[in-house]
């Protein structure tokens, strides 16, 4: 156990030679969706409004006043999956909805409303309808009854458990509120979602990695240092207490629905990739480096360059002496060496310490 504790507080030693970061903006950008894609998804939704609206305009129990889009895609932490996928979490909110009416029931009516948007046929979830837009993407509709004059936080519709508080907005002024750099904020967001993808088995939601993310980002120049941090802070919640509260409305528990066996295969991962991205950032080889964050992050994540620096260190530290010494020549093309068939340097003398 001393051993254990003893290797894990090794202080990490960061080896400039493996500096990965241009390969992290890389391989942020392969998880960015298509301009194709995302024509797609906004035809999708206005169509999914529009059925909508045509739907209720006729129903007195129902006063249907727009939707709201909301989640990864608002805050442009939304991801293109390995299997070229990705979701849309698209509210939709009624001013007002009749007393006698089941959350069910509201929720049974939105499934008519877009029951035929696709050739697929959606899907009941306890707490939304999904549109399935086969091999391409989804829309996830949760249902909201909000009137601002008689609730402080919107109403979403589950389908067992009645009208629960749930504020998807004062969400997203949270996290646009929280970062100083909220560009590597959503990086670093959708490359925790990014290793989601990649591991077979469940894992924490995106929601709780945003939040994860936001808690604990210190801002780093490296994308590759800062995730490092952030996933040892992960580790470090976890190993004290699996709750993690949504920070707003309804401050309920996100990694709840986890089973123990969950939580164990997830703490093992992340062990994992701690320990392979220590081992990264302490390479001297940007391709080796590269090779152990790819483990992790999956072969869309680029090879880095495979260069010898100890190598490189050696030749330099030989040509310094040759300096010093008065012995090296200056070739065409600038570089420093010992073939007398350049240019003879004058003499250096090392100031250095």
């Amino acid at each position: 156990m001393i051993i254990h504790q003893l290797t894990e507080d090794t202080p990490l030693k960061i080896n400039n030679m493996a500096n990965c970061n241009k390969l992290f903006l890389d391989f942020n950008d392969k998880l960015k969706l298509t301009s194709s894609k995302i024509r797609r998804m906004i035809t999708a939704r206005e169509n999914i409004k529009t059925k909508i609206a045509e739907y209720f305009k006729d129903k007195s129990k129902y006063s249907f006043s727009g939707t709201w889009i909301q989640g990864s895609y608002k805050m442009d932490t939304i991801i293109r999956t390995n299997e070229d996928t990705c979701d849309m979490d698209l509210g939709v909110y009624f001013k007002s909805v009749d007393s006698e009416v089941t959350t069910a029931t509201v929720m049974d009516h939105v499934f008519k409303a877009v029951e035929n948007v696709t050739s697929t046929t959606p899907s009941k979830k306890s707490k939304c309808i999904r549109v399935i837009y086969k091999d391409d993407f989804h829309i996830d509709i949760p249902v909201y009854h909000y009137n601002s004059e008689e609730h402080n936080h919107p109403k979403l519709a589950t389908r067992y458990n009645g009208w629960e508080e749930s504020d998807p907005k004062d969400f997203y002024v949270w996290f646009n509120e929280k970062s100083e750099d909220l560009p590597q904020m959503k990086r670093i967001v959708k490359y925790l979602k990014a290793w989601s993808d990649n591991k077979k088995g469940k894992f924490p939601s995106g929601l709780a990695f945003t939040i994860w993310a936001v808690k604990h980002l210190e801002l780093n120049d490296r994308d590759d240092v800062a995730l490092y941090e952030v996933l040892k802070k992960i580790k470090n919640d976890i190993d004290y207490s699996w709750f993690l509260p949504m920070p707003v409305t309804p401050f309920d528990d996100v990694c709840k629905k986890l089973s123990d066996q969950q939580k164990s295969n997830f703490k093992d991962a992340l062990k994992a990739f701690i320990d392979d991205a220590k081992d990264a950032l302490e390479s001297k080889n940007q391709l080796e480096a590269s090779k152990l964050w790819q483990a992790h992050l999956g072969d869309r994540f680029s090879d880095g360059a495979d260069e010898d620096t100890d190598a490189k260190e050696a030749a330099l530290r030989r040509i310094s002496e040759k300096v010093l010494a008065s012995n090296a020549y200056s070739q065409r093309s600038g570089v420093l060496n010992d073939d007398t068939l350049g240019v003879k340097n004058k003499p250096h003398t090392n100031y250095g310490g």
